[in-house]
């Protein structure tokens, strides 16, 4: 989930090293460099704009598809296929059943980003960056679901999408709410949420080395202690098994801004692992993914390696000039692929064939996905950018 501006905002501090330091403050300024900033402050016209970190995009889209390939191959039944996916995809079905994975990277990715973004920014820009990212495709994708709910082929025990809940759905707010999600991959949206509201507390004292640590070291601790408190809303907002994946976007973007891995992060990295090991066997019980433990922790400590090259900027040469499509279709594609490549799956797949389905709907949701990011994300974007913009540059109305 992209966020191209990096630092930038009126909270960034003006160095003050005296002339003896100077080594130290062109190192600062080489790692602000290398991440993508100026070493300057943003004035009136707002944040300074970066390079994309390509590599990311590419890793979203990775996930993006591990997931559409866990929805459509990794289960037991016979949803989609009228027939057992192990019948039609014996070893395609093996692989797509670690996909679940994607949304373990996508919350670390995230971690990264939204540190990266936040850096420097107000609250109030902030929070009208994650509205601006995620609210235009996630109405299309709502109504588009909600649609094919009611008009499209529907599975055996489908419950039918009333007015009302995709009303609420629209909120993104409906899980508390106890509204049923119009598409099951609404989920990770409010996690999404709640994280913001988490860092949020970092984002009105202003973003610093010291103030993200102690938020990722504190968040830590209570992640262990909320399931113990006997208080349910500190279980939610805390999010315990979900929290390590963020905390470990976090320190790898405080890895990237120092331009090494220093004893607290790695420290704060440790502790994410070892609760994410804690975690996990928990999390595939109850997401439902009998497959093997000791697998799943290692491709997640993989993917613990591959922030870390991205963080120690080894992997920067990579540019392709595909990848920020890639980055930009990777959410559409998340939120479409299964309320609309479902339907599509149970309906035709035993006039096409098997194979044919599955590689004709997954180029049909990519297809999708990119319509959607042309033309719905850009033009509402930028009229929800117009409608936020601040108004204090604008002469008042006189007065009747």
């Amino acid at each position: 989930m992209s966020d191209r501006l990096v630092l930038a905002g009126d909270r960034v501090p003006a160095p003050a090293e005296a002339p003896q330091a100077a080594p130290d403050a062109a190192r600062r300024r080489k790692a602000l460099l290398r991440v993508g900033g100026s070493g300057r402050t943003a004035g009136a016209k707002g944040a300074v704009r970066a390079p994309r970190i390509a590599v990311l995009d590419g890793l979203r889209l990775l996930a993006a598809v591990s997931v559409v390939l866990f929805h459509y191959l990794a289960g037991t039944g016979t949803i989609p296929w009228q027939r057992t996916a192990v019948e039609l995809f014996p070893t395609l079905h093996r692989v797509a059943g670690f996909g679940w994975l994607g949304v373990v990277f996508f919350f670390m990715i995230s971690g990264f980003v939204i540190c990266m973004s936040a850096w420097g920014k107000s609250l109030q820009q902030f929070w009208r960056g994650r509205i601006l990212r995620l609210f235009p495709l996630y109405w299309a994708a709502v109504v588009l679901a909600s649609a094919a709910a009611r008009l499209g082929p529907r599975t055996p025990g489908e419950q039918r999408v009333t007015f009302g809940q995709m009303l609420t759905n629209l909120t993104m707010l409906h899980e508390p709410l106890g509204v049923y999600h119009v598409d099951n991959v609404y989920w990770t949206l409010w996690a999404e949420l709640r994280f913001y509201l988490l860092f949020s507390l970092v984002v009105l004292l202003g973003t610093s080395y010291r103030r993200i640590a102690t938020f990722c070291w504190v968040w830590a601790l209570g992640s262990v202690l909320a399931p113990k408190s006997g208080i349910p809303l500190l279980d939610q907002l805390l999010l315990p098994a979900w929290a390590p994946f963020f905390i470990a976007g976090i320190a790898f973007y405080l890895v990237r801004r120092a331009g090494r891995i220093e004893g607290e992060t790695l420290g704060i990295l440790a502790l994410s692992w070892l609760l994410m090991q804690h975690h996990l066997p928990a999390i595939m019980r109850a997401e439902g993914h009998g497959i093997n433990w000791k697998v799943c922790l290692t491709a997640i400590t993989v993917m613990y390696l591959l922030m870390g090259l991205i963080a120690l900027g080894k992997l920067d040469w990579i540019q392709w000039r595909w990848l920020p499509v890639a980055g930009a279709i990777s959410y559409p594609l998340y939120l479409v692929h299964q309320s609309l490549g479902v339907r599509v799956i149970w309906r035709w797949n035993e006039q096409w064939g098997a194979w044919p389905t599955l590689l004709g709907v997954t180029a049909a949701m990519v297809l999708i996905a990119w319509l959607l990011h042309r033309v719905v994300e850009r033009p509402l974007t930028r009229l929800l950018r117009r409608l936020m913009a601040p108004q204090a540059g604008r002469p008042p109305k006189p007065a009747a």
